[in-house]
């Protein structure tokens, strides 16, 4: 039968030998915060008598707030009713703040008004006198395992944090309302907003100030099923890439929706240019008078102008069947492979370069140019020849 404790007087009361050894051990050491030396000592013998180790006491909230960064505790015991100008739930409420060490309180009174008081410093349990040791034992578990469960989540979202917001990538989380759940830092950057201002902000607001696009609020959006959605949105002239991940009950009704937005307008704006010069190069190889072939590693044509075909009078799928080599008449191949290899090997090199080749008919032609190698070049990346036929 568990004693009842209503905080008598023992006959071996002495002064309290506290031990602040134990306090980092894997034995949880608990704190006591109690004005009355004759409670204290009974929780103490109590305490030892369950396993726990008692790391320190004190009367009042001044003095504990002094005392326990010394020897932080697993947790501490608190009397709401202290001497001293704290009483035990302003005394909480510093604990919580400064270290937040979970506290339980202990207090004869059960009043509906101190209880809501105490509410305020969010403790762990709260015990009323006279308590037996199973509930003091249950209190304390309780509290240490709750601790520990926060602690775990605060240290997970802790991580999830570090990572969103490693991200160079707007990350966002709409409900299915479209109010911003979750936010990164960098649509924060993006919005002008902080992130405590995102969250609970309508995406739809955000269309209205132009910060988004309709696709990014997931405005009027259906996704029939489909496990994610991905476009390229023009805004003030940037282009972003907006992908979309719908999140679906067991019904299939979208819940909420996972975004992210990249800001691609310098990678837009490269594709586009290399489309140009791409356009440019092709309509300068068809229509120069000169002969330029743009040739590949093997030394088969990549592409090559219309004054190259029309010289050797072959059509453009014969020409692009063929290595330039074949073209070449047998007694200058060697010196052609030769030069072509010392140009494939050096980036940026240029070598003269005098051949003849052999025309359709049976003819021979002289072509004279260099041999560049522009397998660098984002534009060209091709081995080029450019001459003109003597």
């Amino acid at each position: 039968m568990m004693k009842s404790r209503h905080c008598e007087s023992r006959p071996t009361f002495s002064v309290l030998p506290w031990d602040t050894g134990n306090a980092m051990g894997p034995v949880p050491a608990i704190f006591l915060v109690e004005d009355e030396l004759i409670v204290a000592e009974d929780l103490r013998l109590t305490l030892e008598s369950l396993g726990y180790a008692v790391a320190g006491h004190e009367k009042t909230g001044e003095r504990a707030l002094e005392k326990i960064p010394s020897a932080p505790p697993a947790l501490i015991l608190m009397d709401i009713h202290l001497a001293g100008q704290l009483d035990g739930i302003e005394t909480a409420i510093e604990v919580r703040s400064r270290w937040n060490i979970p506290v339980i309180f202990l207090s004869a009174h059960a009043d509906k008004e101190l209880f809501d008081r105490a509410k305020v410093a969010e403790p762990y349990g709260y015990l009323i006198k006279p308590y037996d040791d199973r509930s003091l034992q249950s209190a304390i578990e309780m509290a240490l395992y709750k601790h520990r469960m926060e602690q775990a989540l605060q240290e997970s979202e802790k991580r999830t944090s570090l990572l969103i917001n490693a991200s160079r990538d707007a990350l966002y989380l709409l409900d299915a309302n479209g109010k911003l759940l979750c936010a990164n830092d960098a649509l924060a950057e993006m919005t002008g907003m902080t992130i405590e201002q995102l969250i609970g902000t309508s995406a739809y607001e955000l269309v209205g100030r132009k910060i988004f696009t309709p696709l990014m609020a997931c405005w009027q959006l259906d996704p029939q099923g489909r496990t994610g959605i991905q476009a390229v949105e023009n805004l003030h002239r940037n282009w972003y890439d907006v992908r979309i991940y719908p999140v679906y009950e067991p019904s299939g009704t979208v819940t909420m929706y996972a975004a992210g937005i990249r800001d691609i307008t310098e990678t837009k704006q490269a594709d586009d240019q290399q489309l140009h010069n791409a356009e440019y190069f092709r309509s300068l190889i068809e229509d120069t008078a000169e002969v330029v072939a743009f040739l590949n590693a093997d030394g088969t044509f990549s592409r090559q102008s219309a004054s190259l075909r029309h010289a050797l009078g072959y059509s453009l799928n014969v020409i692009l069947d063929k290595t330039l080599f074949a073209y070449i008449v047998i007694t200058d191949v060697q010196l052609a492979k030769q030069v072509f290899s010392e140009v494939l090997a050096h980036p940026g090199q240029v070598k003269p370069l005098r051949m003849k080749f052999e025309k359709n008919d049976g003819t021979v032609c002289i072509i004279r140019g260099i041999l560049s190698n522009l397998s660098e070049n984002p534009f060209i990346k091709n081995i080029v020849l450019h001459g003109w036929i003597e």
